[in-house]
């Protein structure tokens, strides 16, 4: 057995230990991926590839790719990502433990198979074998090890440390196995490991100017706020089924400029179009709109930690002002669903239906704005082209909506490059947007956690993380799922979203373009990835 490595959170350990104890294994049904992990390779995967291949792939080609923003503070340094474009780039190049399969849950990628312990607070992981990076390195533990401990500790750049703070320590038990053990119990812990910010680097990387993973396709080129270029990683662990020369990704903002270079051919895919598109884009030769159902929210922030919106009454006064079915069916020509000031979808399983969807009621706004004290407020909601899927059409909508219950909301449309930088989350109203996550956890812990990295709205309760512990303990679904109704209620009424819908993903796709699938997590799926699509022309 070689050297046993232990990482513990917030620090480092080198140990030299013989073989690791045993565990008690109990399969249950989040371990998923171990029992599709012998096959899971054998065909496409589920994403951009995964579709019944109606002609021969053919090889060859580059895929262009248009989003709606990029900035100059893009990375391809995997713990750090912030946006859709981020992701897209970081699943050309890197791989992960597992992936989020169509049905949100986890398949195996690095990691073939996954067991527990019966409480659910220790994991062990077996890894694939013969993987190489796109420097020729072989992939071990150690790297798995590395690439997790870099989540880990106070001091830590990553975006979903709030999630990986749950480890309490991990070990590799030589080349090919390794063990997390958690702080409390956890029933869904594989799947934190397929976010784009858990791709796997080299051991000791940290060159990111520089990037090298095992996924698909190695960089040749990028520019922040410009474009990125890969090209095909001939040793790619799953090569047969990789069969692009290239991904090109770069923004384009404006969604009419978006859908029309699609049309003319400019760009191969065209990641989330202005549903007001959709008919165009269909009734054209040239392409069509995939069309994905999730949890991606396109909403108000109200930022709890400065005035006006440190008041909970005032935010409750601007919830009952937001016309909700109006946004859906103006806004999003009905691609979507009411959603209720919570990030938790009616696709996730963990959805509280029993919650009432909250009215559009005036009368209400006007009695909670007099308990604040904030009759006949003016605001500033500040929002651009970049915040989301038809962010500044919702702040227009609402701008009408406020006026019946007192409130002059003024539009502040910003230009979207540099909105992430110098705009969001530098007043008490902006537009933002997020994808859906696997798991309602997963929500959670990304924007709600008193230590969530990306809480925009700085609404911070100690309370629903004592919840989300309670809920990640608890094996019994319908248990669970009270606790997370719960967190539900308590964010709707409290929190800081403003969420009057969540929006389909609509991705526009030339009709030369094969394998192409949409995916319910959107830009923060690998559905990006030139795996398992080509080019018919």
């Amino acid at each position: 057995m070689k050297n046993h490595k232990i990482i513990k959170n917030n620090h480092q350990i080198i140990k030299n230990n013989g073989t690791a104890s045993g565990i008690s294994r109990r399969a249950f049904g989040l371990r998923t991926g171990a029992a599709l992990a012998g096959t899971a390779f054998g065909g496409a995967l589920i994403g951009l590839g995964s579709s019944v291949m109606a002609a021969t792939p053919k090889r060859g080609g580059v895929a262009r790719i248009a989003f709606p923003d990029t900035s100059p503070n893009d990375t391809l340094d995997p713990i750090a990502v912030t946006s859709n474009i981020d992701a897209t780039r970081c699943y050309q190049l890197y791989s992960n433990l597992v992936r989020a399969g169509s049905d949100q849950r986890p398949e195996a990628q690095l990691a073939t198979s996954w067991e527990a312990n019966d409480a659910t607070t220790e994991w062990v992981f077996t890894l694939r074998e013969g993987v190489e990076f796109h420097n020729g390195k072989t992939f071990t533990s150690a790297d798995a090890l590395y690439s997790i401990g870099r989540h880990l500790g106070e001091d830590t750049e990553s975006r979903i440390k709030a999630q990986m703070s749950q480890i309490a320590e991990i070990s590799a038990e030589g080349d090919y196995r390794i063990r997390v053990k958690l702080k409390a119990a956890n029933a869904e812990l594989p799947i934190i490991f397929a976010s784009a910010r858990a791709g796997i680097v080299p051991e000791g990387h940290t060159d990111f100017d520089n990037p090298i993973g095992t996924g698909p396709f190695k960089v040749k080129e990028f520019q922040p706020g410009i474009s990125a270029y890969f090209e095909r990683h001939e040793n790619y662990f799953n090569a047969e089924n990789v069969y692009l020369d290239a991904v090109e990704t770069f923004a384009i903002p404006d969604p009419t400029a978006r859908a029309n270079a699609l049309l003319s051919g400019e760009v191969d895919i065209a990641a989330l179009v202005d549903s007001r598109a959709v008919d165009l884009i269909n009734a054209s030769p040239q392409a069509e709109v995939v069309s994905s159902r999730g949890g991606q929210w396109v909403y108000t922030a109200m930022m709890a930690d400065r005035a006006p919106t440190d008041n909970v009454d005032f935010r409750l006064a601007m919830k009952y002002l937001q016309d909700r079915q109006r946004v859906l069916d103006g806004v999003y020509n009905g691609y979507g669903q009411i959603a209720n000031d919570h990030p938790i979808a009616p696709s996730d399983p963990m959805y509280c239906a029993d919650l009432p969807i909250r009215p559009y009621d005036p009368d209400k706004a006007k009695f909670h704005l007099k308990k604040a004290g904030m009759e006949n407020a003016t605001v500033e909601i500040y929002t651009s082209t970049t915040a989301g899927p038809g962010g500044v059409e919702q702040a227009l909508v609402l701008q009408q909506t406020a006026a019946a219950g007192g409130v002059t909301v003024q539009v502040r449309q910003t230009p979207p490059d540099g909105y992430w930088s110098h705009t969001a989350e530098k007043y008490p109203f902006f537009g933002s947007y997020w994808n859906t996550r696997p798991t309602a956890d997963l929500t959670y812990a990304t924007v709600h956690m008193t230590n969530s990295a990306a809480n925009e709205s700085k609404y911070v309760n100690p309370h629903i993380d004592e919840l989300m512990l309670q809920a990640r303990a608890t094996l019994d679904e319908a248990a669970r799922k009270a606790i997370w109704c719960d967190l539900q209620q308590l964010i709707s009424d409290e929190g800081g979203n403003l969420i009057p819908s969540f929006v389909d993903y609509l991705d526009g796709v030339g009709s030369h373009v094969q394998g192409f699938e949409g995916h319910p997590m959107g830009g923060l799926s690998d559905h990006y990835t030139g795996e398992g699509v080509w080019l018919d022309s």
